[in-house]
């Protein structure tokens, strides 16, 4: 009977070595914070509506940039346009208000479960409220479309065709049956009007 052939002591250890560093390089990048690559060329419309509304508000134009590139790079993750995206964030923050500054959250987040992450406490609505914290424009941006997509009430906003803006802001108002985006009636029609104001209906014509 033929003795079985033995794996040399040094080959295993070395795969399993190898196994070892492979899964926590893995697990290290399962970690990092979402970021989108400064090195990433940046179409023409973005960097001109971006230009735009740092003129408008009198904000840091590469800040901007990165928020509006990240509107745009991420658009497939979050279901929502860009246009929408930013006009929230004007409308929210202007990206120039106490809260932003303190926290890179222009879309006014509060941190509510399921977040787990840094926060703000601030006076708000008269009460020491909690908001979210993002390290990045990118961070910031795909965490407002799992936002909404959490909330079930959201759901008939996510159903209109993204570039049919009325329709998705509609859809993120509040209403005598459900909570919405905002406590204030004209809520729908200034997110509208900033989208005509900076023009961002621009960005889908990249």
């Amino acid at each position: 009977m033929k003795n079985k052939p033995e794996f040399p002591a040094s080959i295993l250890s070395l795969t399993v070595l190898c196994l070892f560093i492979a899964g926590t390089a893995s697990a290290q990048t399962a970690r990092e914070p979402v970021a989108l690559s400064q090195d990433a060329p940046r179409n023409s419309k973005v960097t001109e509506v971006s230009a735009r509304i740092a003129s408008m508000y009198g904000v840091d134009g590469q800040m901007v940039e990165d928020f509006v590139q990240a509107a745009v790079s991420l658009e497939s993750r979050t279901g929502i346009a860009a246009p929408v995206v930013i006009a929230i964030a004007i409308h929210e923050s202007g990206f120039n208000s106490y809260l932003f500054t303190n926290t890179g959250n222009p879309f006014g987040i509060k941190a509510s479960r399921p977040w787990t992450g840094p926060t703000f406490s601030m006076w708000h609505d008269g009460e020491e409220t909690k908001f979210r914290v993002y390290g990045s424009a990118a961070e910031a941006v795909l965490d407002f479309g799992e936002f909404v997509h959490s909330r079930t009430w959201y759901a008939d906003a996510l159903a209109c065709p993204m570039d049919d803006y009325p329709c998705v802001i509609d859809g993120l108002k509040k209403t005598e049956n459900e909570s919405g985006y905002s406590m204030n009636p004209q809520w729908d029609e200034g997110v509208l009007a900033v989208i005509e104001k900076a023009g961002l209906q621009d960005l889908a014509a990249r």
